[in-house]
């Protein structure tokens, strides 16, 4: 066989090849694909789910599987943190696993809104805050509210919240921070979440400070000290748990504490009144919900079981460790009734967030 010959039954073999790989199976011998386990994983779904009739358990009978916390924004911040630190606790009071999925997109609205629409058969359910929650209402993203789920019971409440920059931006406390930005208004861009807590909290503290910084839109918690460690932004302003390591490392100068008093893991550093700045600054809620309809029986069971995990000593230090605050808990029967106290004595802000 001469080598042309040869040349062309490959070519001919080869396009024979090509053409049985590009054809698609019949569709009843394609094998379906085997999905990920994305219980600790996250994901992004839009807000449509429909809403499901209520699955009412025996008494005795719930939990019989492993339950579900949806976290509305992305691993790594403190809401994401703090739920991890309740699901093992959970998974031993309860006898059944507990896994924490990470569901991001519209400041926590998404995941709010899948719990909010998912069967109340009370194995899946909601760990948020009332930072986002009643901030996205109040700049008009969304009108859902804490009413819109069942409160299981409140599980913190953090005030430990603090102004850092970066060590390089040649700004070494609160008054060179307050004389650097009178001076020059907008001159410092702060990591932030639009229409989130920590731009109501931002906002806040512009009012009552007479001050205007620069605020960027950089994504969740988990998203902030990347961004001023990168240089992208110089400033933080949020929960003391995402700084502190950088804090320890040098890298980042927290320069006062949005709450009434000094916070036990910086007591070097002022409050914001101590700085001349009264007000301006407001504390979060953590709470778990379900969706509408759940049983009674599910709610106070698990009221209790977050009332026996933060009397105990070692979460307590947790807690403590991680924001240098003690443990708190509000009741089922008590926890809704708190809420309402708490929108309604921040509802008129909304003036100062659009």
């Amino acid at each position: 066989m001469n080598r042309k010959k040869l040349v062309g039954i490959i070519m001919v073999l080869a396009l024979i090849l090509l053409t049985s790989c590009a054809v698609a199976p019949p569709e009843h011998t394609r094998q379906r694909p085997i999905l990920p386990d994305l219980s600790d994983r996250v994901i992004t779904l839009a807000p449509d789910a429909p809403y499901r009739p209520s699955v009412i358990p025996e008494e005795g009978e719930w939990p019989t599987r492993p339950l579900t916390i949806i976290v509305p924004f992305l691993p790594g911040g403190d809401t994401d943190m703090y739920a991890r630190m309740f699901a093992p606790q959970l998974a031993e009071v309860l006898g059944q696993p507990v896994y924490v999925m990470n569901v991001d997109g519209g400041s926590g609205t998404a995941g709010a809104e899948m719990v909010r629409g998912v069967m109340n058969d009370g194995y899946t359910f909601l760990f948020y805050h009332t930072g986002n929650l009643f901030a996205n209402v109040l700049t008009g993203m969304t009108e859902l509210n804490y009413h819109d789920f069942d409160i299981a019971a409140i599980a913190m409440h953090c005030n430990a919240n603090i102004l850092v920059v970066h060590s390089n931006a040649g700004i070494n406390t609160a008054q060179e921070f307050l004389s650097h930005i009178h001076a020059n208004p907008r001159s410092l861009d702060v990591a932030t979440t639009i229409t989130g807590f920590s731009f109501k909290l931002l906002r806040l503290a512009e009012i009552a400070g007479g001050f205007q910084t620069n605020a960027v839109h950089v994504g969740g918690g988990s998203m902030m000290a990347p961004s001023i460690l990168a240089g992208h932004t110089q400033v933080g302003y949020n929960n003391i748990a995402l700084f502190m390591p950088y804090i320890e490392s040098g890298e980042m100068l927290p320069l006062w504490v949005a709450a009434k008093e000094r916070n036990a893991l910086l007591p070097n550093v002022p409050t914001m009144a101590e700085i001349g700045i009264e007000g301006g600054f407001m504390g979060r809620s953590y709470f778990f919900g379900f969706p509408r309809g759940v049983d009674e029986f599910i709610l106070q069971r698990l009221s209790d079981a977050i009332e026996q995990i933060t009397a105990d000593p070692v979460f307590v230090q947790q807690i403590f460790d991680a924001v240098g605050l003690p443990a708190y808990f509000i009741p089922f029967g008590k926890a809704s009734t708190y809420l309402t106290e708490m929108w309604n004595s921040i509802e008129g802000l909304g003036v100062y967030m659009r």
